[in-house]
């Protein structure tokens, strides 16, 4: 399983709520592609910054996923709100049974 953290941070607490409204659409189109196990989104109650939290079933299912027009529609609409690049961090795991 894939794991991918995005960390966004808004330039201030307007921009954070305009990119809370550009991912509902991005989340919903996400959660309906073919391999996706979860796309969630989580916003850091100290500061501007929100967190995507998505779980695929390969590297190359991910790949596919930021050629869609819906991610690539979220990046461009979100830009002028950031203030800095994404954070992205990817994870190759799999699950432990304890």
């Amino acid at each position: 399983m894939i794991i991918v953290l995005a960390k966004a941070i808004a330039k201030d607490e307007n921009a954070k709520n305009e990119i809370i409204e550009f991912s509902k659409a991005l989340i919903e189109n996400s959660k309906s592609e073919e391999g996706n196990i979860d796309y969630n989104l989580y916003e850091d109650t100290s500061d501007n910054s929100l967190m995507f939290v998505e779980k695929w079933e390969s590297i190359e299912i991910l790949q596919k996923h930021m050629q869609t027009d819906h991610f690539l529609k979220f990046g461009q609409n979100i830009g002028d709100l950031l203030s800095g690049d994404l954070g992205i961090e990817v994870f190759n795991s799999e699950k432990l049974e304890f």
